[in-house]
């Protein structure tokens, strides 16, 4: 049967298909038995060989009309229609092989069939095989051969490469010198990492786009990656003139508390420009500080254009000095995450003692957040002698003050070590609950989960799919993660090898 997820896709224009109109197509078929005798036909022509029935029997079983829906019965008739070099079965396959539907997730056979296709004029293919070459993951990125492809398709009036080649033209990416004008040259810049969605693709890209707060909103609400649009209770595709206002913001308050890094970075501009709340430079840089805990790439940017501003770390430290335990916490977080030289020009960088007596202060007063950073100290073993008892026992504790961080925290642990069944049951049915409600962490421990049977099946597909959807959002994690199932099937030939530097 199709699932959920391959129904939803496939009714939206995934899967193509050129047919001829023809006048049957205008009749109203309420007749089974019409039916039937079409399909016995069509079956008929595809077992004798015949290439486009095979990809309409297979359309058919895909999408359950006229005939059950059977996703590997669909998958088996549009691969023999695609091992005959049929162009829009050699792009419905790579969709298949892509996302494993109906057979092995493989995205190499899936790029040499999208590849195929784009050979053959097809738009779709052509957008497709662009991001493929953006990734790193497949092929070695190319920025200058993705950007001739996206061109090629959107000179066919293919909409979404029409956007990828405004946004590949915005950031100077794969753009000819003499087409730039006065672009700027990015490429000292493309190792900052930034995500673009495009159909299930992880496009990292440097971060050049001005980050204001219609760009941190349309992040946040992209539909590719949904998680703060369920959590605030939008429609899918809904109007794209939304603002904080709109929404409210105890919405984004909540979505930041189970670990949404957009609504993070939105909370942490809503403090910096006192949009809705009282301005305030600490609470800009704590929420900024946990964004990037959660792979925000666009909170690095604002946290440091906001502290580079005129007496911003001068206030900051005053705070540290009066014994606040949010400044405490992000002082000593900066330098966690190796930005305190952000500090450093006025105040010196933050010594490990420091750090650490900071946080110790700001824990012992139950300030949630220092008791996790202080969790993970112990648990990665930074600035103390590793313990992770005593982790475990620190985030059990922010767990009781309410903190649902911690709680994801604790939940991935159990997934790890598998040490109880039935723990590790609960936990994933945590980490599904708080993956629904914007928590990248648990997002990719449900990748974890997936890609090694933990607590679930494995399913290479599924857990290719939360890393994709995680990596989109920011995560290195969840991209390397990926890259790591890439390697792991990756075959032999030259074209498929990535270097190692890019």
């Amino acid at each position: 049967m199709l699932s959920a997820s391959a129904q939803e896709q496939a009714d939206s224009p995934v899967y193509k298909s050129y047919r001829a109109p023809s006048p049957s197509s205008l009749l109203r078929r309420s007749d089974a038995g019409y039916n039937a005798l079409q399909i016995f036909i069509l079956e008929r022509r595809a077992n004798s060989g015949e290439a486009g029935a095979q990809q309409e029997l297979g359309l058919r079983y895909l999408l359950g009309e006229g005939i059950k829906a059977d996703t590997t019965k669909g998958a088996f008739w549009i691969g023999r229609a695609a091992a005959q070099d049929y162009p829009d079965a050699r792009y419905n396959f790579g969709i298949l092989l892509f996302n494993g539907w109906g057979v092995p997730w493989n995205p190499f056979e899936a790029y040499s069939n999208f590849r195929a296709a784009a050979q053959r004029d097809m738009p779709e293919a052509r957008y497709v095989l662009s991001m493929f070459l953006t990734e790193n993951l497949v092929v070695n990125r190319n920025w200058e051969e993705a950007y001739q492809w996206a061109k090629k398709a959107a000179a066919s009036g293919h909409r979404p490469a029409q956007e990828a080649v405004a946004d590949f033209e915005a950031r100077g990416l794969g753009v000819p010198l003499e087409a730039r004008g006065d672009q700027r040259d990015t490429t000292s810049q493309r190792k900052t990492a930034s995500v673009k969605h495009a159909v299930g693709f992880v496009f990292m890209d440097p971060d050049t786009v001005p980050q204001n707060d219609a760009t941190l909103l349309k992040d946040a609400l992209r539909d590719p990656s949904p998680q703060l649009r369920r959590a605030l209770g939008l429609p899918r595709g809904g109007s794209a003139r939304l603002d904080v206002d709109s929404i409210g913001m105890k919405t984004i308050s909540d979505a930041a508390e189970e670990g949404s890094p957009e609504a993070l970075t939105i909370v942490g501009r809503n403090y910096e420009k006192g949009i809705g709340v009282q301005k305030d430079v600490v609470l800009a840089s704590l929420y900024y500080v946990r964004a990037i805990r959660m792979s925000s790439p666009r909170a690095p940017g604002l946290l440091q254009r906001m502290l580079v501003q005129e007496n911003a770390v001068a206030h900051l430290r005053s705070h540290v000095g009066q014994g606040n335990p949010d400044a405490q916490f992000v002082w000593a977080a900066l330098a966690a995450l190796r930005l305190d030289y952000l500090l450093a020009k006025e105040h010196g960088f933050v010594t490990e003692k420091q750090a650490l007596d900071l946080l110790g202060k700001a824990a012992s007063a139950d300030h949630i957040q220092a008791t996790i950073e202080l969790g993970l100290c112990y648990y990665a073993g930074r600035w103390v002698v590793e313990d992770r008892d005593r982790a475990i026992e620190l985030w059990n504790r922010a767990a009781v003050m309410g903190s649902k961080e911690a709680k994801t925290r604790l939940a991935v642990l159990e997934v790890q070590t598998r040490r109880d069944p039935e723990k590790v049951k609960e936990a994933i049915k945590d980490l599904e609950e708080a993956a629904q409600a914007g928590s990248v962490l648990a997002q990719v421990a449900l990748g974890y989960c997936f890609e090694n049977g933990s607590g679930v099946v494995a399913s290479s597909s599924e857990a290719a799919r939360l890393y994709r959807s995680a990596a989109q959002r920011g995560s290195q994690d969840a991209y390397y993660a990926l890259k790591r199932m890439h390697d792991r099937i990756r075959p032999r030939q030259k074209e498929f090898q990535i270097s190692e530097f890019d």
